[in-house]
């Protein structure tokens, strides 16, 4: 009798495992936290307490292949996130430009989308734009925590181009009508949706000054960062059959 009630505790224990009735639980689902500029449509832009765009809808495509849920969240203004990057509370930002400061606590992907910057300028006072010189001596305005590419950042801090920060791109075409500043470096896809969205009719658009290719910026401090590879294998892909083409137009 005790043994056969051995053989039963013993197949019940085969049949528990070989059903999942462990005590593991079930699976943990891998997510991945991310974030982006609240005001750049089309690329990424606040939608409630989410960030949506082209680029959260590229890394949510790129990070299925790898496995993980995509949380694409709002969680500030644009300095906040880049700074909760830097400390690994956000994992990816999906879409951002390259330049020195950035790179040191991110690594980059490939680029999978260019944007124009372009100088917003009151009509009445536009000028003629041959390049960064152009802008030499005259009053600028940007957003916080903006970048424009390597070489017009490097301008502005050593005071060559001289800016004022504002919240906003609504505050800078704002200052712009009353007179209060020449011009507003901005992107020049988002500058036209802000200027058309606010029916802003005295606004120009003065120039592209430079292309700045946008990027996947992976917090050195997330355990993705080891993915690197796959990442930019994934959207070598995409670039090559179109697929990041096609969620662009979709914009």
């Amino acid at each position: 009798m005790k043994g056969k009630l051995l053989l039963v505790v013993a197949l019940l224990a085969i049949f528990l495992l070989s059903a999942g009735c462990t005590n593991q639980g079930p699976k943990e689902e891998k997510v991945v936290v991310v974030s982006g500029h609240p005001e750049w449509k089309p690329v990424m832009w606040k939608q409630e307490e989410k960030i949506v765009g082209i680029g959260p809808e590229v890394v949510e495509k790129v990070f299925s292949e790898l496995g993980f849920k995509v949380d694409s969240r709002y969680v500030g203004p644009w300095d906040m996130v880049q700074l909760k990057a830097k400390e690994g509370e956000v994992d990816a930002i999906v879409a951002l430009y390259k330049n020195k400061d950035r790179e040191q606590y991110l690594f980059y992907s490939v680029p999978y989308t260019v944007d124009p910057i372009e100088v917003f300028t009151k009509k009445g006072n536009e000028f003629s734009l041959q390049g960064p010189e152009s802008l030499f001596g005259k009053k600028g305005l940007a957003t916080i925590g903006d970048s424009y590419g390597q070489e017009i950042d490097d301008l502005i801090l050593d005071g060559k181009l001289q800016v004022t920060r504002v919240d906003s791109p609504e505050q800078a075409f704002a200052l712009l009508e009353k007179g209060e500043g020449e011009y507003f470096l901005y992107s020049l896809y988002s500058g036209k949706r802000v200027i058309a969205e606010n029916n802003l009719t005295d606004i120009y658009e003065s120039g592209v000054i430079s292309q700045q290719k946008f990027y996947i910026g992976i917090s050195k401090k997330s355990p993705i960062a080891e993915l690197l590879p796959e990442i930019n294998s994934i959207l070598d892909k995409y670039n090559r059959d179109g697929t990041i083409q096609e969620i662009v137009q979709k914009y």
